[in-house]
């Protein structure tokens, strides 16, 4: 029988497109390659057995062969649920984390080596590895010979570590209930999942699946708490969401949990429930939709401080986010929820943020940079999970912006030279605006008989003034001129946009030779910036302080877009000079978790904010593009990039 090691190595094998080498496979699952191949020694002896082998080339890798059907139905049963079976290193230490937070007494190494089926070397590793869990949560960690360790902390902080420890062993993309169902012996966790589902049904409201999940996990600790004699040492409200809908559901909830479970749950737990619950997202929310007038009169300093922001992002990436009043309603509900989510030390996990960041890097770079400004006022950190979540609501936002474009615009045009000058216009307006349409074409004598309240704007060969609608003269031949006139009042209008142009234009427009660097023998993000940096400080784009302010950016959330590329910038301030330094490098370095190989350094200012948003989708469109990408990294000079 194989262990769980070893069907993780089955596993691998099997799932993996390409051969894997032993060193792949060790790195993989944080172990030394002289291990793997013991492990596949032992594995062959059972996959034999039933017809099947894993067989090695060097220099070609690992890989199963397998001889009827027979085996691989083995196969296939051999590899399911082994991500239930296997703790990696990075999720055991969160095990042994629950492990000592449920404890109130010292647990000794050798008990827990034993648990895990690990030495007790082994466990001291993990735990010298969580000292940043415990400093983020307040509680401390104590040795004590002959006893043991423990952990100490307030109630509060207990819980909050131990919430954020069962969602990493339990996954971090979804909470698996088989994986910490064993930490629970009070509580069964698909109880509480049926408790929550008809909570639902009473209330008619509907959460999210991540919400459902991170629900489970809160009642699942306060009943293990409360069952261990454990409450909260304090009473609240929260100013601004309570209502009498909050009050019914809080008591439904309790009354369903201690029915269930055989537990009561004291007045002292009403604030932690109305935390948690404050907390959810809905896919049907629990409360009827309120008025912005409302919502603004609920937390007023929030509101305007939101809107602030919302202009001041408008004015840095030229969108229309102010205007719209179906973000404002949206984003205020989450910032609150927010707020009280991190200062309560509660926090929550976005499944899809890697995706959200390579696919959605534009709207991203809006909601850091909204992010960076709203958790300075409100003192904490932001998270990259709840930066992802404001993505989508300002990735709607903008989706919402283009779906205006696609509406038709109606103009009425006004022509003093006969039917053959007007059709001509017609004709060219048409081929240069597919959204605008000619309703009807007037003399000057005639204006009177213009219908305003139909049309958007007037267009006229003439000089005239219409009283409550936009005018825009013309050439009677429409010029380039003319035609850049209505696209500027479009854009303005509706956040009309040309089409994209192809080719890179918006990028290669910004690159220039003197700040290009190709091929270049460098091994971290630092020594990249800080070179490609000095470069652009030296040509006069950019000031002193620019390359610390690039590493503030990266601090909050890392520029590394997937395949290949980065693009580290500051968010505001010590751009002198409009560009945007480029490096090829020799080999791909670590970024975060990516790697990278072609960086785009950017000096952009509001100055450029017809273009920032090209600029991101040329950026965007590269990463899909293998055969530039190919083109642009085996350049050794500026003229050969874009050939």
């Amino acid at each position: 029988m194989l262990l769980a090691r070893e069907k993780k190595i089955v596993t691998l094998l099997i799932e993996h497109e390409d051969k894997l080498t032993t060193t792949q496979i060790a790195t993989s699952l944080k172990v030394s390659s002289r291990t793997i191949k013991a492990d596949i020694k032992k594995i062959n002896e059972e996959l034999e057995k039933h017809s099947c082998r894993i067989n090695s080339q060097q220099g070609v890798g690992l890989w199963i062969e397998y001889d009827n059907h027979e085996a691989k139905k083995y196969l296939k049963e051999v590899t399911r649920d082994t991500a239930d079976l296997y703790l990696s290193p990075e999720v055991r230490k969160y095990h042994l984390a629950v492990e000592l937070l449920l404890q109130d007494d010292y647990t000794s190494m050798e008990a827990l080596a034993k648990e895990y089926y690990i030495s007790k070397a082994t466990v001291l590793n993990d735990l010298n590895e969580l000292d940043e869990l415990w400093e983020h949560y307040g509680v401390h960690f104590i040795k004590k010979v002959k006893y043991g360790i423990k952990v100490e902390g307030n109630e509060s902080q207990i819980r909050s570590a131990l919430l954020e420890a069962l969602k990493r062993a339990g996954g971090r993309q979804k909470v698996t209930v088989s994986n910490i169902q064993s930490h629970f012996t009070s509580v069964e966790l698909k109880d509480l999942r049926e408790i929550i589902g008809q909570m639902e049904g009473r209330f008619q409201f509907i959460l999210t699946d991540i919400s459902v999940g991170e629900l489970m996990l809160d009642l699942a600790v306060m009943l293990e708490r409360l069952s261990a004699g454990k409450t909260m040492d304090h009473e609240g409200s929260i100013p601004g969401r309570e209502s009498r809908r909050m009050d019914f559901v809080l008591g439904y909830l309790k009354e369903h949990l201690t029915e269930s479970f055989g537990i009561e749950i004291p007045d002292t737990e009403d604030c932690y429930l109305r935390i948690c619950l404050s907390g959810l997202r809905f896919h049907v929310p629990m409360e009827k939709e309120q008025s912005l007038k409302e919502k603004r009169e609920r937390n007023p300093e929030m509101f305007d401080y939101m809107m602030d922001l919302l202009m001041e992002c408008d004015r840095k990436f030229y969108l229309q986010l102010e205007e719209d009043d179906e973000l404002i309603n949206a984003l205020m509900d989450h910032l609150e929820c927010m707020v009280l989510r991190l200062h309560s030390k509660m926090y929550t996990y976005n499944p899809i943020l890697d995706a959200i960041k390579k696919e959605l890097f534009y709207e991203y770079e809006i909601a850091s940079f909204f992010m960076s400004k709203f958790t300075v006022k409100y003192g904490f950190n932001p998270t990259e999970d709840e930066i992802g979540f404001i993505t989508f609501h300002i990735g709607t936002s903008i989706e919402r912006m283009k779906q205006k474009q696609h509406q038709k615009f109606t103009a009425t045009l006004v022509c003093m030279t006969g039917f053959g000058t007007s059709q001509f216009l017609r004709a060219k307006l048409a081929g240069s605006f597919s959204n605008l349409e000619i309703r009807e074409v007037f003399s000057a004598s005639r204006l009177s008989e213009i219908k305003l309240e139909k049309q958007d704007f007037v267009i006229a060969t003439v000089p005239i003034e219409l009283e409550g609608i936009p005018v825009i003269q013309v050439s009677p031949v429409l010029s380039e001129t003319d035609i850049k006139k209505i696209q500027k009042f479009l854009m303005k209008k509706k956040e009309y946009e040309p089409e994209t142009q192809k080719n890179y234009e918006y990028l290669q427009q910004f690159l220039h030779s003197e700040i290009a660097m190709f091929d270049c023998d460098l091994k971290s993000k630092e020594e990249v910036i800080h070179l490609l940096g000095s470069r652009m400080i030296t040509e006069g784009y950019v000031d002193e302080g620019f390359i610390d302010s690039v590493f503030e950016r990266e601090n909050l959330s890392e520029t590394a877009l997937g395949n290949l590329i980065a693009i580290p910038h500051a968010f505001e301030g010590h751009i002198k000079k409009q560009g945007i330094g480029i490096m090829t490098l020799k080999k791909p370095i670590n970024w975060g978790d990516e790697k990278v190989q072609l960086i785009f350094l950017l000096s952009l200012d509001v100055n450029s904010k017809d273009y920032i948003k090209g600029i991101f989708g040329d950026v965007l469109e590269l990463t899909k593009d293998k055969k530039a990408m190919e083109v642009i990294l085996k350049a050794r000079r500026f003229s050969e990039m874009f050939r």
